[in-house]
């Protein structure tokens, strides 16, 4: 058997009578396996992984659709096409076969032509399926992915604006601690030198001092404030834990994780959430989706416009679930990218920094790892709005 040569097994408890069939399917490159019970097919199916089998409906011990029954209850040979072989011409004798998993049925007696069509056509399908099978599977493999690649690029994207961040109070700390060394050296040479120290000066030293001091605390505790937050987002969104969170936190946290992006545009986000609100959930992906929901209404929502505002709203339904929108008031959206605006890759600005993933994102988050739903309503001019429907336990 060559490798591009497809195999057929043929199940039937009286092979003599194949000898011309199988003959004439040899003569036309099919390699031909014979089994002469239900028993002995199944075995050779699983051995061997043929094409496709044909199948005798009328045999003893085990008839042709609990044989096929069996073959459709194994892993191993359940996509395998079953194409009946019977005297029978009933149509509830065929509605039996296909309801046990054939796809097709041979009345015997038959003529080898119609019988090497009948199996070509079938040899074809499943070859065209299978290839369409790996073919989703690396396209789905891809996009896992590409959804990876920008759900990290977002990170890294934060952690520069993070960096970017520090650099102020970290900066200023330095500058202050430097000052603060000063005065200290000053105090310490008018000692060395003998001027003494008088009551006027050590209190100017002490009040400077506190000062400064008060400065430096600052500066330290808003660049450990960031630290802090972004330790909690950066574990939460690469590790994707369930944990339980007050909703308010994590909202506060993903927004100042923003504020360096933010802070370079006319555009404000405000939140009130009640902090009563807790869920049992993963806030890391919960955090991930209003960045890109920011992110979205940034990018898409204010185009050409010189201010805007998202707001950020939560409530518990009637139905015990959260309602979380995040709303904007920008240009809105057209009626004919509604329909497509969480599909993969669909953006209107492809090369402009958009990649098409991030509602995608949005939406596969909400339904496959928090079990809610994510909805969107829009008009153009009328700006847009998100409703992200969640369970208090995921």
């Amino acid at each position: 058997m060559t490798a591009a040569q497809k195999t057929v097994l043929i199940i039937d408890d009286t092979p003599a009578n194949l000898g011309v069939l199988v003959d004439y399917l040899e003569q036309h490159d099919l390699c031909v396996v014979v089994a002469q019970d239900g028993e002995e097919g199944l075995m050779r199916a699983v051995f061997l992984r043929p094409d496709l089998i044909l199948l005798d409906v009328m045999m003893p011990v085990m008839d042709g659709l609990a044989t096929c029954r069996r073959l459709k209850d194994d892993p191993l040979t359940r996509d395998i096409p079953v194409i009946f072989m019977t005297a029978l011409s009933e149509t509830r004798s065929k509605m039996a076969g296909f309801q046990a998993g054939g796809v097709d049925y041979i009345t015997k007696p038959f003529q080898v032509e119609e019988v090497l069509m009948r199996l070509t056509t079938h040899l074809n399908l499943h070859h065209t399926t299978r290839e369409l099978q790996k073919t989703v599977a690396q396209l789905n493999l891809a996009q896992a992915e590409l959804v990876r690649s920008e759900t990290l690029a977002a990170l890294g994207a934060m952690v520069a604006g993070i960096a970017h961040e520090l650099n102020t109070p970290i900066g200023n700390g330095l500058l202050i601690a430097s000052t603060l060394t000063d005065l200290s050296r000053g105090m310490t040479r008018d000692l060395q030198e003998g001027k003494g120290l008088t009551r006027s000066a050590l209190e100017k030293y002490l009040r400077e001092a506190n000062e400064v001091g008060d400065i430096l605390q600052r500066n330290l505790e808003r660049a450990g404030s960031f630290i802090n937050s972004f330790k909690q987002v950066a574990v939460d969104r690469t590790s994707a834990q369930r944990r339980k969170f007050v909703l308010a936190d994590v909202v506060t946290e993903t927004v100042l994780l923003l504020s360096p992006t933010l802070k370079n545009t006319p555009f404000k986000v405000q939140h009130a959430i009640d902090r009563s609100i807790e869920l049992d959930s993963f806030p890391g992906p919960l955090g991930q989706i209003i960045t890109n929901l920011i992110n979205n209404a940034v990018l898409h929502g204010f185009e050409g416009r010189s201010h805007g505002s998202i707001h950020i709203q939560a409530d518990i339904a009637e139905s015990g679930q959260l309602e979380l929108t995040v709303a904007d008031d920008g240009i809105g959206i057209p009626e004919a990218n509604l329909q497509r605006i969480f599909d993969p890759f669909f953006t209107t600005k492809m090369g402009a920094g958009g990649s098409g993933l991030g509602l995608y994102v949005c939406y596969n988050i909400a339904t496959t790892v928090l079990n809610g739903q994510i909805q969107v309503s829009s008009a153009p001019g009328d700006g847009t709005r998100f409703l992200l429907t969640l369970p208090l336990k995921a």
